[in-house]
């Protein structure tokens, strides 16, 4: 099977937007990611029209997360944050949001509350067409009961994020359990320290991406390998001293790599 690969575009790059999303269409990605910035969605939308790229999945507002599990002020306002993010994939004909349940060790437990803040975020996001891919993050009780409350809906879907499994999990592995649910994948690297989130480039840490793949193929995923990677924002930063053309190829080639021990695994 040939996979899509794509990768996401951060704001404010050394490389600059255009310049950056020229680049990863040359050497061969076929789709990006970015955050829910309404001018930085336009613009991307725009390039995505004249490089021929897939508009794959935007990355809702996470700062604040937490409060989605009250009551009160501040759980709305997150709420209409997400629901902003839902109803500007749908302008832009971007296909899902990427949702955090949680943030932190300390992340509240599962309520009442938060269950009812993330239906009405689903029927929202329903309404309009776009899919919602929950995250894993550091407690697998939220997301699970997630998937026990939208068990029997398509538009609720599992996002796997291959480095936070390793640095924030202990251990756990959230394909075994979620995989069937997978419609979206980060991908990224690090050294599997806790809470060590380094978004390196896919083998430039200690992740087993042979695994990784095993997991892709038995849970049958076939959508997009896409990477998710901390893109340098000034000079002296990982991959600042690469041009554009380099970081694209260095890119490519790492998820491609991926691509290709998915095809291995399939074989066997």
């Amino acid at each position: 099977m040939n996979r899509k690969i794509g990768i996401n575009i951060d704001r404010g790059t050394v490389w600059g937007h255009g310049e950056l999303m020229r680049e990863v269409a040359a050497v061969g990605f076929d789709g990006v990611f970015t955050s829910s910035d309404p001018e930085f969605v336009a613009a991307t939308a725009e390039y995505c029209r004249k490089y021929g790229l897939d508009y794959t999945s935007l990355h809702a507002p996470f700062r604040g997360i937490n409060a989605m599990w009250e009551n009160g002020e501040q759980a709305q306002d997150m709420l209409a944050q997400l629901c902003a993010s839902a109803d500007l994939a749908a302008e832009y004909g971007v296909p899902v949001i990427v949702a955090h349940l949680s943030s932190g060790d300390d992340a509240p437990h599962v309520t009442d509350a938060g269950l009812e803040n993330f239906t009405r975020l689903v029927d929202h996001a329903k309404q309009k067409g776009v899919a919602v891919a929950f995250e894993n993050q550091r407690k697998l009780g939220n997301i699970a009961v997630i998937f026990e409350l939208f068990e029997n809906d398509p538009s609720v879907g599992f996002c796997w994020d291959v480095g936070h499994e390793k640095c924030f999990a202990y251990g756990r592995e959230y394909m075994p359990l979620f995989g069937k649910r997978c419609i979206y994948t980060h991908i990224h690297d690090n050294h599997q320290a806790h809470g060590g989130d380094e978004h390196l480039l896919p083998f430039e840490g200690t992740i087993d991406y042979k695994n990784t793949a095993r997991r892709i193929v038995q849970a049958g995923y076939e959508g997009p390998l896409t990477l998710e990677i901390a893109e340098p924002s000034t000079p002296g930063e990982r991959y600042a001293d690469l041009t554009a053309r380099q970081f694209a190829e260095k890119a490519y080639a790492a998820v491609d790599q991926i691509r290709n021990l998915c095809e291995e695994a399939e074989t066997k």
